[in-house]
């Protein structure tokens, strides 16, 4: 095959592939959510089987029943706590839009400047209400597909034990491949897999507690509501660390009016942000699966035309997993290398 056809080919398999993508992603976006879930579930499965009770494990069934049981309920209570308090914050909005402005004003009077002919249009445009509108709906639409989620998740459960076999099947007669060496590379992958999205949840869980424990302590409005939100935005290294940091910051000088609560807000859930992100995380999960933020800012563009909000917190776990799988193959390990921040991947190469 020539070079030239061998690139006019990818070229129209992307294409499709993001077409397909795009028509198809009511159908797709579910499934992605419940391989997320049934993830998680496997990854929680895994941590109860090291508990020992006199010397022994808890059967395979039960720690999966108690797995999905607990990622349900808690999936059920933070879209519960979520859709209760949209409305209130919704109602309050306009309130603090009203602060908004003369806030900038008092802003640009500091300043030796004059004001930037843009700017008052911008702060006219951003609308509080209108963004915690759109937040909500695309929640209320995953929350929506909760039932076809749960069977795709049944379904994934149900076909987990015949991927070995299927696998012995498909390399049965194939010289070029012995089904040892796939089950190698699939169980590091799967592994890897794990690794992340049980490690990512956990930090992004203690950064949104922490932070919480701090705006309440202080007394922030909807300080549960702000956690449960920066929880969601940790999934998104970098700018997704941004965001959960301006959203409180930016309420906070609205909020209050002397300067000491501000600066513990600020300062509180900033240092949460550092010192998770850039102390905790990176021994836990290691500096191989970090993503370049070039990467991050074309995928957050990327996967939010092609499925919303909902894409913008899908986009980083799956361009995460699409670099380990990537890492594992000669042929595709250049493009897990450019993907990462510093070009160093973890990945056996397999030759």
């Amino acid at each position: 095959m020539s070079p030239l056809l061998r690139a006019f080919l990818i070229l129209a398999i992307t294409l499709l592939s993001f077409w397909l993508l795009t028509i198809g992603k009511e159908l797709i976006i579910p499934f992605v959510l419940a391989v997320f879930i049934w993830y998680l579930i496997n990854v929680l499965s895994t941590a109860i089987m090291k508990l020992n009770i006199r010397g022994r494990t808890l059967p395979a069934g039960f720690r999966y029943i108690a797995s999905a049981i607990v990622i349900a309920g808690a999936l059920g209570v933070l879209f519960n706590f979520i859709t209760q308090n949209v409305s209130e914050v919704i109602t309050v909005a306009p309130e603090y839009q009203a602060r908004l402005q003369p806030m900038i004003d008092k802003v640009i009077g500091w300043l030796p400047i004059e004001e930037p002919p843009s700017l008052r249009e911008f702060v006219g445009q951003f609308n509080f209400s209108r963004l915690i509108s759109r937040l909500a709906s695309s929640l209320a639409s995953i929350a929506g597909n909760a039932s076809i989620i749960s069977i795709y998740v049944i379904f994934l459960f149900l076909e987990q034990r015949s991927f070995g076999p299927k696998i012995k099947a498909m390399t049965r007669g194939n010289a070029s491949a012995s089904s040892q060496d796939i089950f190698d590379i699939i169980t590091e992958i799967d592994q890897d897999t794990r690794k992340y999205i049980g490690i990512k949840t956990l930090t992004s869980s203690i950064t949104g507690l922490v932070s919480y424990a701090i705006m309440a302590s202080i007394g922030l409005d909807f300080a549960a509501f702000w956690g449960v939100l920066i929880f969601f935005l940790n999934f998104i290294p970098t700018v997704g660390s941004i965001l959960a940091t301006l959203f409180p910051s930016l309420l906070s000088l609205l909020a209050f009016e002397t300067p000491l609560p501000v600066i513990g807000i600020i300062g509180g859930v900033t240092a949460t942000q550092i010192l998770v992100g850039n102390v905790l995380e990176p021994r836990l999960m290691g500096n191989s699966l970090n993503l370049s933020p070039l990467v991050i800012l074309l995928s957050l563009s990327l996967w939010g035309a092609l499925w919303g909000v909902t894409g913008m917190f899908l986009c980083v776990p799956i361009t995460v997993i699409t670099m380990i799988v990537c890492s594992h193959f000669p042929q595709t390990r250049p493009f897990a290398v450019l993907l990462s921040a510093n070009g160093r991947i973890r990945g056996k190469k397999k030759e």
